[in-house]
C-alpha cells in the first residue's frame, strides 16, 4: 500500500511539475517532517483505547503559483516511530519493540508574499487525510505480537512558513502547522471516534522551476 501510494504521489507530482513549468512558477520541496500520530488499540474484551504519539518522517511538497499572490499546495508524507526496550535483571527474556507507521496527503491553497527578493512567505488552509497503525512485539502475554488496525483521520490543517532561495533554482524552506480533525478506529466489532488536534512542522530543500 505504501509503495503504491508513493508511486502514485511521485507520478502525480512529476505530471504537475511538467504542467507548471509550461504555465508558471513551480516549487518542489523534499525534506523531513515531525507530527503527531493518532492511534488506538483493542483490549480483546470489546473496547478500543485511543492514544497519540510523536512521529518523524519524510515529506515531498509542491507549490503551483497560480497567480501572483496565490499558490496551490500539495503535500505527501510518510511517518514512522520505533522504540526498543531491553529488559534488566528479572525482566522478560526478549527485547520489547514498538513501531508505528503512517502516510498522509494534504491539499490546500496558500497566500504568498515576497518581503525580500529571494524570500517568499506563505500561509493558508488545507484538507488533510492521514492513516496510521502500530505494532507491538515480544509483549508478555501476547503471543506472536499485536498489530493494530489503521486509524483514519480527516483534518482541517493550516500552515505558515517561508522559502528562501540560496542559489539559482534552489533554496531552503521551513514551516509550522496546526490541525483539528476527526479520527476513527474499528477493531473486533468496536468502533471509536474522537476529535484530535496537534501541531506539526517541516524543513525542506526546495527547487524552483519556471516563472521569475
Amino acid at each position: 500500500m505504501k509503495r503504491l501510494f508513493t508511486a502514485i504521489a511521485t507520478l502525480s507530482l512529476l505530471a504537475w511539475a511538467g504542467h507548471a513549468r509550461a504555465e508558471g512558477k513551480f516549487t518542489v520541496g523534499i525534506g523531513l517532517m515531525h507530527s503527531t500520530a493518532d492511534l488506538a488499540t483493542n483490549d480483546n474484551a470489546g473496547l478500543n483505547s485511543a492514544y497519540d504519539h510523536s512521529e518523524l518522517g519524510g515529506r515531498i511538497e509542491c507549490w503551483d503559483q497560480q497567480r501572483e499572490h496565490y499558490a496551490l499546495n500539495l503535500q505527501a508524507n510518510l511517518g514512522f516511530f520505533s522504540e526498543t526496550d531491553k529488559p534488566g535483571a528479572g525482566g522478560p527474556a526478549n527485547e520489547l519493540k514498538y513501531t508505528q507507521s503512517s502516510w498522509s496527503v494534504r491539499l490546500g491553497g496558500d497566500r504568498t508574499w515576497k518581503p525580500l527578493e529571494n524570500t517568499t512567505m506563505f500561509f493558508g488552509p488545507g484538507l488533510e487525510f492521514w492513516s496510521g497503525k502500530a505494532k507491538f512485539e515480544n509483549v508478555p502475554g501476547i503471543t506472536n505480537g499485536y498489530e493494530t488496525e489503521s486509524v483514519n483521520r480527516f483534518s482541517l490543517h493550516a500552515h505558515v512558513g517561508a522559502i528562501s532561495m540560496i542559489g539559482p533554482g534552489w533554496g531552503l524552506s521551513g514551516q509550522l502547522g496546526h490541525r483539528i480533525g476527526v479520527a476513527t478506529y474499528e477493531e473486533g466489532g468496536a468502533k471509536s471516534t474522537w476529535w484530535p488536534s496537534s501541531l506539526d512542522g517541516a524543513m525542506e530543500i526546495v527547487f524552483a522551476f519556471g516563472g521569475k
